[in-house]
């Protein structure tokens, strides 16, 4: 399973992903705010902003990684020591 840094969405407990393009459909960076922005999918659609140092590394499926996402069952926090 391929290693991705993502970020947890708290109210749908959906892990969304930074694909290794540096591209994603849901995380932007908002220059206004300086943060990253993190838009869910429907029917959730909450907006969280982070920091970059918020990203936490995860175990997930190549199926996963590709569609930018998945539910937070579905992958494995990596811990970092």
């Amino acid at each position: 399973m391929p290693v991705a840094m993502g970020i947890l969405c708290e109210h749908c407990r959906t892990v969304y992903f930074i694909r290794p393009t540096g591209k994603s459909a849901h995380i932007q960076f908002d220059r206004r705010r300086r943060d990253f922005r993190l838009a869910c999918n429907a029917p959730c659609k909450t907006v969280t902003y982070f920091h970059r140092t918020m990203l936490k590394p995860y175990a997930v499926s190549t199926e996963a990684l590709e569609r930018g996402y998945a539910e937070v069952c579905d992958c494995k926090p990596i811990s970092v020591e």
